[in-house]
């Protein structure tokens, strides 16, 4: 259920209560936030990988608070991951950071959201379909579906996470598609930071070599997202036609 949607029917938007406003503010507050973080990138960042120990505990308490609350983006966080601690390093910490924060992010969506999103999308046949078989169980397609909401660079985590939580998606699941759909996506994040960062040299060979490493990384990731935003269409269309 979109924004845009929500905004069309200003009597199902009252009566999600306090659900429609988070998810509108949710569209658009953590990009903002990425673009504060980075703009510290080169001068927080050296302070926290020369702290070594300190700065991977900084990192992590406050990718899971900051994330979890939803102002900040989990590229921004990759990104950072990345230049500050290396690839494999950073990653590492990223993944378990963003993991951990989507579980606060589920954890306050489902207080937020409580019964309301669930009385509105009952009310709706297709909607009601679609919830029953692609979100209201603990099954694999359940779990595939999840997955594939995460792997798209573009998508939104904040907002994801909201919806399944609002969805009553069970726990389990829910932890286990997010970690599975996240990790092309921040892996691609935090090997171009790195990357990038360590442009240096004046070897033009080394400096070639990284780049096209970072493009093709990053085309990867993107063509499975697109592989991925394919397949919900595609999983979508069929039920609704059920």
């Amino acid at each position: 259920m979109s924004s845009a949607s929500l905004a069309s029917s200003p009597g199902t938007f009252r009566r999600l209560g306090a659900a429609g406003p988070v998810a509108i503010i949710l569209s658009f507050w953590p990009p903002l936030g990425g673009l504060m973080l980075l703009a510290t990138l080169t001068t927080f960042a050296p302070w926290l990988r020369e702290h070594a120990a300190l700065g991977l505990a900084i990192y992590f308490l406050l990718t899971v608070t900051l994330v979890g609350l939803s102002f900040l983006p989990t590229f921004a966080c990759a990104i950072y991951a990345g230049w500050t601690f290396g690839f494999a390093v950073g990653s590492a910490v990223a993944l378990a950071a963003l993991t951990l924060a989507s579980l606060v992010a589920y954890a306050l969506g489902r207080w937020i959201a409580r019964d309301r999103v669930l009385a509105v999308i009952d009310e709706k046949p297709r909607w009601s379909a679609v919830h029953r078989a692609l979100l209201a169980s603990a099954s694999g397609r359940t779990l595939l579906v999840v997955t594939l909401l995460r792997i798209p660079p573009a998508s939104p985590f904040a907002i994801v996470n909201f919806v399944l939580a609002a969805a009553r998606v069970s726990l389990g699941t829910y932890t286990l598609g997010t970690f599975l759909g996240i990790v092309p996506r921040t892996l691609a994040a935090t090997f171009a930071a790195a990357g990038l960062e360590q442009l240096r040299f004046k070897d033009v060979t080394d400096q070639r070599t990284a780049v096209a490493g970072i493009v093709a990384t990053v085309i990867v990731c993107i063509v499975l997202g697109v592989l991925a935003n394919r397949a919900l269409r595609s999983m979508s269309t069929r039920v609704a036609q059920v």
